[in-house]
């Protein structure tokens, strides 16, 4: 079914593997063109992980953007999509949400929300960048591995959330913050993040790349969207890329 809500152009399926990967093989779509599915068969997140899909229980979409040549930059279209949730988790009425860096969006310490943005351009002057989201709304359990670690908003309220009056918010946030980003609105999107992040300054953190793992202290966003970490020698490093965990305080 193909839903025409100006400026987007949403296609809905009851059941896709990825809605990232079947936006990718729709050559033709234009910009703002939405895949929303009822449930992913093989959702995957950051570093090929497999992202929990359940029939009907969540809120399963990819997004096409076409950002000016000059201005393609992953990291900041992940930073203002995790805007745009936490922003319309608010809206509901959710308390303690929370963006962790640098594409996760957590009601307290449990994951409500993954974001997984991909460049797709495969030569075309345009680039192409897809962004698939993927909310925790109505889930009651979840699988014994994720127990500890996820929620949905049905587990943090109490109350059920209408998928499709929820994409609507979600996307109509993310226009709007990708406009203030094109129109050069960098440091509006930098400054909101560390507004809505409680893991933006002060935290202890341990951070893990593909080549070693550290740790420090939280210090803010770099102009480029990196998370700024101050280590024990002062040195202050820019990390554009990695896995950010929280050091617990030892109990006495």
């Amino acid at each position: 079914m193909i839903i025409r809500k100006p400026p987007f152009l949403i296609h809905h399926l009851p059941s896709v593997g990825s809605t990232n990967d079947y936006l990718k093989a729709l050559d033709d779509a234009g910009p703002l063109t939405v895949v929303v599915a009822d449930e992913q068969t093989a959702g995957r997140g950051r570093r090929e992980r497999r992202w929990h899909s359940s029939a009907g229980e969540g809120l399963y979409f990819s997004l096409l953007l076409r950002p000016p040549q000059s201005m393609v930059s992953i990291q900041m279209i992940s930073l203002l999509s995790g805007i745009a949730v936490a922003e319309a988790l608010v809206g509901l009425g959710v308390s303690n949400v929370d963006i962790k860096w640098p594409n996760d969006v957590l009601i307290g310490d449990r994951k409500v929300c993954g974001i997984l943005s991909e460049g797709a351009s495969s030569g075309r002057l345009a680039p192409r960048v897809i962004v698939g989201i993927g909310v925790n709304l109505n889930h009651s359990v979840f699988p014994p591995e994720l127990s500890e670690v996820a929620t949905s908003v049905l587990i943090a309220t109490g109350r059920t959330a209408d998928k499709m009056e929820f994409l609507d918010q979600v996307l109509c946030r993310i226009a709007d913050w990708y406009e203030v980003w094109t129109s050069g609105g960098v440091a509006s999107i930098i400054s909101r993040w560390e507004e809505l992040s409680s893991y933006a300054f002060g935290q202890q953190v341990k951070v893990t790349t593909d080549g070693e793992e550290f740790n420090g202290t939280t210090n803010g966003l770099s102009p480029s969207g990196g998370l700024l970490i101050r280590e024990s020698n002062g040195h202050l490093r820019s990390v554009l890329a990695g896995e950010v965990s929280r050091i617990r305080k030892q109990r006495p």
